[in-house]
């Protein structure tokens, strides 16, 4: 008997686990597609950045030429 008892709390425990993980992901759907959308405009805007750096034009957006040294690295003080 104590062995059926203790199948079925596994078995509740397992069902409980898989409702939570359903809702959970239910509940974070939006955001994480929100947060997808962001990474791919933020990627397609650095291959534009990266483009122009190659090609050692002007800034897309600003205009203004772009300097000769790596911009995105941190400048030291000498």
């Amino acid at each position: 008997m104590l062995g059926w008892i203790l199948l079925g709390a596994a078995l509740l425990v397992c069902l409980g686990l898989l409702l939570g993980a359903t809702w959970t992901t239910q509940a974070l759907q939006s955001q994480l597609r929100q947060q997808a959308e962001e990474r791919r405009r933020l990627n397609e805007e650095w291959v534009a950045v990266r483009t122009t750096r190659r090609q050692g034009e002007k800034c897309p957006r600003c205009g203004y030429p772009l300097p000769d040294q790596d911009w995105y690295i941190e400048q030291t003080l000498a």
